[in-house]
């Protein structure tokens, strides 16, 4: 009898058009990948993009801007890259905040992106309950391969619709 009701429940969230129109925005539909890289250098950004695209990710937003950033941190993340390293606009407490922000939604596996041989940085991160710390930035092939193992994380873990 339950199962039933848990059939007809998801049934009705999984159906893309029912879901588009009951979903308020910045809840996540089952099934996306959605991956915010905030970085204040344009270069790490495409580098972090072209590595969550190979990985299979299905949207990757990188706002340009502070206000850009503001508008898609509205959104729902499964994963989040934050570069604290060369933040993004003027004031590096504005992405320290969002860092936390992301770090305080369930769901979302957050990656900080810190200086080389920052202790203080790490630790903050570690704090922070982050998924991985990185003291720089790696390769293409590295950052790839940890865009991939996210995506396999968050594509096996458990919705509200696939826990029936």
């Amino acid at each position: 009898m339950m199962m039933v009701a848990a059939v007809g429940i998801a049934s009705e969230v999984m159906t893309p058009k029912s879901a588009d129109a009951v979903s308020p925005r910045g809840v996540r539909r089952a099934g996306l990948l959605d991956c915010l890289v905030v970085s204040g250098d344009a270069s790490r950004r495409s580098r972090f993009e072209a590595a969550v695209e190979l990985a299979g990710w299905l949207e990757c937003a990188s706002p340009a801007t502070t206000s850009d950033l503001r508008q898609a941190v509205d959104r729902d993340f499964q994963l989040a890259i934050v570069d604290i390293a060369v933040p993004l606009g003027d004031r590096v407490n504005d992405t320290i905040e969002i860092a936390e922000e992301l770090a305080a939604r369930p769901g979302t596996l957050l990656v900080i992106c810190g200086s080389e041989d920052n202790v203080d940085e790490e630790l903050w991160a570690r704090q922070l309950g982050a998924w991985l710390y990185l003291p720089g930035v790696c390769d293409g092939d590295s950052l790839t391969s940890l865009c991939v193992e996210a995506r396999r994380l968050r594509a096996g873990a458990p919705t509200f619709a696939g826990a029936w």
